[in-house]
């Protein structure tokens, strides 16, 4: 279901988006947060939006009731509504671990054709998400009786089955019923139409298998949606949207879970597989006759391609000189980048890496104008306009102006943008020179505007403009703001409009035919008004971006095709254009409900938000703890124990609760909290307490009788964590401290207390530690590993014991404290060959040097393959362990000392993009990659440097090797990324030549 991890660990939480991941999934704590309730949400939203909340509020009961009345029986409990707009996205995700919850980035989508047909943006994203939390909430007999004994613990099988299927399904029926309860949504759109009709006739129609993936491969992130619901919308129509109801429960109830064929037959009377097979037949007939009707009505465009890398070329800009061609990139395989290339897209190179996608106007100097996001402070991401030189270097115009889609005016001093706030927008002038912004709309929540452009001789400003109905339509204004003229008046997404050079026409797209097209209609320039439309393009897949060359010779556009959209060209020539084609049923009018539905609320009192009503536990987990046996003795007991965690809706306050008690009584404990409520720093506290037994050794080198140490450590500690986030940049600075109670006792045999006592039973420790990180690494999606930049860690750590005679401070053995300090350095870069993505080099290195009394020969250890331990079962079972000095081919720990270092040198490189699952079993194969490495380390430096030295420092350890690595994507919704890899040693002491592991290298 598109679904997101966040904040791994006891405190994680499952969350399902409307497109793609969620995004800044952490709103800011430190808001001036209000609730409100209704009688099945609790609203809550920074004070600034209570309007907003309140139309929201109303849509989440029209959806209750609607989604109760069509769909599987809604939650018991009340369910969590966050309203918010800490950044300038359009989003939102679900889920119902550890409460039923819903959170709604109130930004409206005005971009594209994805999310932009809709009645209602609060409408249609609510009734998307609160289907989620519909199905995510419906367990069977056996998932209600695990509920019932351990809470709302675990997003997974049997508790929570709607996690445990493709995320086809769940956003299928999650965006059938957006479109089905909203008269508007994606299913009506025509998006998803287009990807799957340009699939149908390029012969790129996925297999059931590859819809159950999350392939990199366009559709990429939108493939769950547009096969899912589409398919969906198809198996409903043909059985009866009541079948939704019985797939769902009887996925719930199997006992034998990812039956999903199993379920559909008892649904629909057919398999999954076979009603595939069908629907495909019936798009391939449909399509089919589409094509030979459009031929039929005017010839096929062909364009001329200026790119082929797909994906996404958006925005063609061509320079006032008619020289060169701008346009936006993401391929997936490189950064999001803007590019420059000759007029006719040949030499295109990089001008500058960008933070999103966005649209951009040149500058009278060879410059480029682009809006760009940034982060503001630690959550909040906030889009300003930056200037980006014809070297590429980059001068940020503005701060937390919210500003969007810049159109530049005749002067070259000033530009119109969209600027968002208050839940919707409004069009604005801004100073380029001062960054001064002058309203020229207003916010009207029912009103938003998209894609301004200016008139060659500035007299008039073409935008477009949503109003409630899916009224998204193109109007001419004057240069005051004020609407002269409208162009267009319809339920199709008319926008991006463009001026031919002489101000006479203006084109746009609009998928008003159910394909988007490029339209015309001739200005007149005295007064503004629009003449006749006329249709420019006819294509198969689709076109958006027009934009004209100073000459008036070319249309440059974008292109959709199977793999995506290209920048693409055609000849500028009036005469060929013609009639439109007629209107998509459905286009040409309704909706009018749509308006006296906005303006609904619901009436409630706002107060102030509390944390305790989402803080209290939901659930608990029971915890099996192993014990530790030597030489047959078993030292250390099996342990039981269960663990609590709770995390408030806004992230204020987060805690987790441990306890394990062994037969032998002894008792484990860990307590942690956090406090966020401040914007910096970030508080957190925690105790633990802990056990542990080693042995057997003598007191006296001559004595027989075998004595065992038994430990009790307990630990208070504090934290306390800056954080400076960029979009291309994490730095973290953290301090903390902690005082140590470690208590030791001698056991005998038996395990019992001894009567030989030790000379310092009790001690008390004290420790400071500061870490800091920086890292500006990242990857792409067809990366197998991070691919460019550094990430550095350093850490300082000291240790200083208490109450300790001056005869032993400086003993070791008697006195434990230590200086400590540890570095770790990761590159990357990466450069272009043959494969699905780049060829990476890759290094690491890491450094650690201990002193003091307490640093004995044991503190650091080299040696084995770093690795992460699953979480498929929960019970990390396998995968390996995060290591700070591995070498690989050798046993972790086969140097060791108070002086340590690593080093790791890899080539990494595509070997192929598999695509691939069987049927409907849950594992698909997504990403094959190999890497060649060597891998080298030492460690030495006895406990005590004024004797004689014991533990002299050895050669290093030296490994070459190999891995095979494979991304694979498992039951549906785990991802897991495995690493076969086989070292040999080259000094004769490799004893691990082959290993599995999760996880990248480094």
């Amino acid at each position: 279901m598109t679904c997101l991890r966040i904040a791994p660990g006891p405190l994680s939480m499952v969350v399902c988006g409307i497109w793609g991941a969620a995004v800044a999934a952490q709103v800011p704590p430190d808001e001036r947060w209000r609730s409100l309730e209704t009688a099945h949400f609790r609203v809550t939203f920074p004070a600034e939006l209570e309007p907003t909340a309140l139309r929201a509020g109303e849509r989440a009961e029209r959806a209750y009731d609607l989604l109760s009345r069509r769909f599987v029986q809604p939650p018991e409990a009340r369910i969590e509504l966050l309203i918010t707009d800490h950044a300038d996205r359009s989003s939102g995700f679900a889920s119902a671990v550890p409460y039923n919850q819903i959170t709604v980035f109130v930004r409206p989508p005005m971009e594209g054709y994805s999310l932009t047909y809709f009645d209602d943006w609060l409408e249609l994203v609510i009734t998307h998400e609160l289907a989620h939390v519909f199905h995510l909430d419906y367990t069977g007999p056996l998932g209600s009786l695990v509920r019932r004994v351990l809470g709302r613990s675990s997003a997974d099988w049997p508790s929570f089955p709607g996690y445990d299927v493709p995320a086809w399904i769940s956003e299928g029926m999650a965006t059938y019923f957006e479109s089905a309860l909203t008269e508007s949504g994606r299913v009506r759109g025509s998006f998803h139409d287009m990807v799957l009709r340009t699939a149908v006739l390029e012969d790129r129609f996925e297999g059931l298998d590859q819809a159950s993936g999350r392939s990199p491969v366009w559709p990429a992130g939108a493939r769950p949606y547009v096969y899912g619901a589409s398919f969906v919308d198809h198996l409903l129509e043909e059985y009866g949207e009541e079948r939704v109801v019985e797939l769902v429960d009887a996925l719930a109830r199997q006992l034998i879970p990812w039956r999903l064929n199993s379920g559909a037959s008892q649904a629909f009377g057919v398999s999954f597989e076979e009603a595939w097979t069908l629907w495909r037949r019936k798009l391939e007939v449909e399509y089919a006759a589409l094509a030979d009707s459009l031929a039929r009505y005017a010839p096929i465009t062909e364009a001329e391609l200026l790119t082929t890398q797909g994906r996404r070329a958006l925005f063609p800009r061509v320079s006032p000189d008619g020289r060169r061609l701008a346009y936006l990139r993401a391929d997936g395989r490189t950064d999001l980048q803007l590019r420059v290339a000759n007029s006719d897209g040949s030499g295109s190179r990089r001008l500058s890496r960008l933070n999103n996608i966005a649209n951009f106007a040149w500058l009278p100097d060879g410059a480029l104008l682009v809006a760009q996001e940034e982060y503001t402070d630690p959550y909040r991401i906030r889009l300003d306009l930056w200037r980006v030189d014809s070297a590429g270097s980059e001068r940020r115009l503005t701060r937390g102006g919210r500003l969007d889609q810049p159109t530049l005016g005749p002067e070259g001093r000033s530009a119109v943008a969209v600027q968002d706030g208050e839940a919707t927008n409004r069009l604005v002038r801004v100073d380029l020179a001062t960054g001064e912004i002058e309203p020229l709309t207003a916010f009207r929540a029912g009103e938003h505007w998209a894609y301004p452009a200016w008139s060659p001789d500035g007299r008039w400003l073409a935008a477009s403009r949503w109003r409630p109905g899916a009224s998204y339509d193109l109007f001419i204004l004057d240069a005051r703001g004020r609407i002269v003229h409208r162009v267009t008046d319809d339920r199709a997404i008319d926008q991006a409009a463009a001026w031919s050079p002489d101000g006479r026409w203006l084109l746009w797209s609009s998928d008003r035919s159910g394909i988007p097209n490029l339209f015309a209609a001739k200005i007149d320039p005295s007064s503004g008004a629009p003449g006749a439309l006329r249709q420019v393009t006819n294509l198969l897949g689709g076109g958006a971006y027009p934009t004209v060359d100073p000459e008036a010779e070319s249309i440059y556009f974008s292109s959709y095709r199977v793999r995506g959209w290209d920048v693409a060209r055609i000849p500028f020539d009036s005469n060929a254009w013609f009639e439109p084609l007629p209107v998509r049923p459905g286009y040409e009018s309704g909706g009018e409900a749509a308006a006296e539905r906005f303006a609904r609320q619901v009436t409630a009192e706002s107060h102030p938000y509390r944390a305790l009503s989402t803080l209290a536990p939901r659930s608990w987990e029971p915890i099996l703890r192993s014990g530790v046996r030597r030489e047959g003795k078993e030292l250390l007991p099996i342990g039981f124990g269960a663990r609590i965690d709770g995390r408030d809706l806004v992230g204020r306050h987060a805690y987790s609760l441990e306890g394990v008690l062994r037969e032998n009584r002894r008792a484990d404990l860990a307590l942690y909290y956090t406090y966020a409520g401040r914007l910096q720093p970030f508080l957190g506290a925690g105790f633990t307490q802990s056990h542990s037994v080693d042995g057997p050794f003598s007191l006296e080198p001559a004595d027989t009788v075998q004595l065992f140490r038994g430990e009790r450590e307990r630990t208070l500690r504090g934290t306390t964590t800056w954080i400076r986030r960029r979009m291309r940049t994490r730095t973290t600075l953290s301090i903390s401290g902690a005082h140590i109670w470690d208590e030791l006792e001698l056991l005998d045999e038996d395990l019992q207390t001894s009567p030989h006592a030790l000379l310092r039973p009790n001690r008390r420790l004290g420790e400071v530690a500061t870490s800091a990180t920086f890292s500006n690494a990242r990857s792409y999606a067809f990366s197998t590993s991070a691919e460019a930049g550094v990430a550095v860690l350093f850490r300082l750590r000291a240790r200083h014991e208490f109450s300790l005679p001056g005869s032993l401070r400086g003993v070791p053995g008697s006195d434990r404290g230590f200086r400590e300090v540890t570095s770790r350095v990761r590159g990357y870069h990466a450069f272009s060959g043959p494969g699905f993505s780049r060829h990476v080099v890759a290094w690491r290195a890491s450094a650690g040097a201990a002193t003091g009394p307490g640093a004995d020969r044991f503190h650091f250890n080299v040696g084995g393959a770093h690795g992460r331990q699953e979480q498929l079962t929960g019970l990390r079972l396998f995968g390996g362990t995060p290591l700070l000095f591995p070498v690989r081919g050798y046993t972790m720990g086969l140097r060791t000392g108070r002086y340590a270092w690593t080093a790791s040198l890899e080539y990494r490189f595509p070997l192929g993009n598999a695509h691939r699952g069987w049927r409907l079993f849950p594992l698909h194969i997504d990403r094959v990659s190999g890497s060649l490495f060597a891998d080298a380390g030492a460690a030495w430096g006895d406990s005590n440097p004024e004797v004689a030295v014991r533990h002299p420092r050895r050669a290093p350890l030296r490994s070459v090797g190999a891995e095979l690595q494979v991304s694979t994507l498992a039951l549906f919704n785990t991802r897991m990324f495995f690493r076969l890899g086989a070292a040999l040693g080259l000094d004769g002491e490799g004893d691990a030549p082959l290993y599995l592991r999760l996880g990248t290298a480094f």
